[in-house]
């Protein structure tokens, strides 16, 4: 017992260095923290995004890719409005810096986890695009057009971040693997794809529509003389509102199968919030289109269509997740998880 007591303790653990942190070896908190940063950042620029349209600033800058012709930032002269369009301009170095951030985070899993590397890629090229499309938006006298391909890549880069958040959380935490894990569906698979699937395409369809009503709309995003489409305002609201419609019917039918069938939780949590922000957003847009489009509603509807994006996109992955045929082997799902964690925290 003495020599038991003699004997010097295990060493713990040496701390990982700068490098390890940002170039793990396996999935972890670091790469939750930036995929939440990623989907966060990129909502953020919807709502900056319309602030300057909602203030008629989308001209503050009246050139690209500098201010003016004689300067890379606003000046003085340009006012409030400078301020806001090159403030907005400026956000895209915060969005490369996470996405560069992002991209390290899953160099080294580009093999075992190839889907986090694929949607954190997507998400990087994403942002040279959007700053393209937005120096185009200014250069064509924002063109309601491009303004709306300009959000719906917005769109689509939450959508990517919402995923990699999903599966970030999925490859790194036993919990949601488990949660998560395929096979688990076995009454009603095909018609809980088939509801997901119809989720999807309406909730896309109100987006886009929801972009044109907006083109058609009173706020251009300049004081001057801007182009608008000429839609008939009153008839492409109530296009945009279809979609919508079947969407909040698919999503109810959804909740009354999860429950009948007896699927996952994690669905049927995902399912009630996507019916929160719903019920949220269409309030909003009722609101807006009675009392004539206040500011500060139309740019708590772009918070909310940022919002649906990111909840939709989580929703319908989930679903398809927990409906996939199970493995041929099955195992504890959280077993792979924890040894690649107990790895990472030995290095």
């Amino acid at each position: 017992m003495t020599a038991s007591l003699d004997r010097d303790p295990a060493p713990a653990p040496a701390a990982p260095s700068l490098v390890g942190r940002l170039l793990p070896r396996s999935p972890g908190r670091w790469l939750r923290v930036m995929a939440l940063a990623s989907l966060l950042a990129n909502s953020l620029l919807v709502l900056t995004g319309g602030l300057v349209r909602l203030t008629g600033s989308g001209l503050g800058c009246p050139t690209w890719p500098r201010c003016t012709d004689a300067s890379w930032t606003n000046t003085p002269e340009m006012g409030v409005h400078g301020v806001i369009e090159f403030g907005n301009r400026v956000l895209t170095f915060l969005l490369a810096a996470i996405a560069i951030l992002t991209f390290l985070a899953v160099w080294r899993l580009r093999r075992e986890h190839r889907d986090l590397f694929v949607l954190a890629l997507l998400m990087g090229l994403g942002i040279p695009l959007q700053a393209v499309l937005g120096g185009v938006t200014v250069l064509t006298g924002l063109n309601p057009w491009v303004v709306g391909v300009h959000f719906l890549v917005s769109g689509v880069l939450i959508a990517l971040g919402s995923l990699l958040v999903v599966r970030s959380r999925r490859a790194s935490l036993p919990r949601a693997a488990r949660a998560q894990r395929p096979g688990q569906v076995r009454t009603g698979r095909r018609a809980i794809r088939a509801l997901a699937a119809v989720i999807a395409v309406s909730a896309a369809l109100a987006v886009y529509l929801g972009t044109l009503v907006t083109g058609t709309g009173p706020h251009s995003g300049d004081s001057g003389e801007v182009a608008r489409h000429t839609f008939d305002a009153y008839l492409v609201t109530r296009a945009h509102v279809v979609p919508v419609y079947v969407l909040v019917l698919t999503t109810g039918a959804a909740l009354v199968s999860a429950s009948t069938l007896g699927w996952p939780r994690v669905v049927r949590r995902m399912l009630l919030v996507l019916s929160a922000v719903l019920l949220a957003q269409g309030a909003v847009g009722y609101y807006q289109f009675f009392t004539g489009l206040p500011v500060a509603a139309v740019a708590l509807h772009l918070v909310g269509a940022a919002t649906l994006i990111a909840v939709t996109a989580m929703t319908v992955h989930t679903m398809y997740a927990v409906s996939a045929p199970a493995p041929a082997r099955v195992e504890d799902a959280g077993q792979d998880v924890a040894a690649a964690r107990e790895r990472e925290r030995q290095r």
